[in-house]
């Protein structure tokens, strides 16, 4: 459905207004994507799509492709920049509605007996947690669980740098998630590894792998916890030249899950 907004204090683009500027839809049940290959992968993904917001020249070339059923509201190109708050020429945005996770739990019981998750208990940059996610997604990864310490999954960055996989690979926040950690080893078996820096550790592919892993990532300026690398059985390491620095966290996740999924 087609509508055409002509006032930018239109009260049913609010969600759209001064996106770099603000983080209107934390804490509430929407969240916007940008550009045309995260709105089709919004449209395809179990998340409502509550509208579409496209600038006139997009709507004129592309939007007989978008579903007649999600309002399509339609801005001046020449606009759309001031709506958003920064130069936007992808064309097109839509805003999603939330919609809970299975539980940790669920999701191992669901994997069967091999189920490998990441576990940050604190990721600063939200293009990691996004790297991070969309690498996951791509090899197979159950779940992230994330501490408070992380990015919001569903922020405008980490939709981004993910490509959409937030959308579909289960990134289960959690204010407890030591807790949360310590119940899934007594229930289900989940066995802990600590990724860490440190030329001492056990080298990653030396190691046989449990049936149900969680991979501990640490932050990007001081690596693993020490509370949570005594929770860990192992703390595993990528071998590197002598003098070599520390790897990138997404990068190191996508070394060490390219080899902790193969099947």
């Amino acid at each position: 459905m087609l509508v055409p907004i002509h006032d930018l204090d239109d009260p049913r683009i609010a969600v759209y207004r001064s996106l770099k500027a603000t983080n209107a839809t934390r804490g509430l049940d929407q969240f916007v994507v940008e550009g045309d290959k995260l709105v089709y992968r919004l449209l395809e993904s179990r998340f409502p799509t509550v509208s579409i917001l496209a600038s006139d020249r997009f709507a004129a070339s592309q939007g007989a492709g978008l579903p007649e059923d999600v309002p399509l509201y339609v801005v001046p190109f020449r606009l759309i920049h001031e709506l958003v708050g920064f130069p936007f020429h992808r064309g097109v945005l839509a805003c999603g509605r939330r919609l809970p996770w299975p539980s940790a739990g669920e999701i191992l019981q669901a994997a069967g007996p091999r189920a490998t998750v990441a576990i940050c208990p604190r990721i600063s940059n939200p293009e990691n947690l996004g790297a991070i996610a969309r690498i996951g997604d791509v090899l197979g990864l159950d779940a992230v669980l994330a501490g408070p310490g992380c990015p919001e999954p569903l922020s405008r960055r980490v939709l981004r740098v993910s490509m959409g996989s937030v959308l579909s690979l289960p990134i289960l926040t959690d204010d407890r998630l030591e807790e949360t950690a310590d119940r899934l080893s007594a229930e289900w078996g989940l066995r802990l590894w600590g990724a860490v820096a440190d030329a001492s550790a056990e080298a990653f592919d030396g190691c046989p792998r449990p049936p149900c892993l969680g991979l501990v990532l640490g932050d990007e300026d001081s690596g693993v916890a020490a509370d949570w690398l005594r929770r860990c059985e192992r703390s595993v390491t990528i071998p590197m030249r002598p003098g070599a620095g520390s790897l990138n966290v997404a990068v190191a996740a996508g070394i060490l899950l390219y080899h902790l999924t193969a099947r």
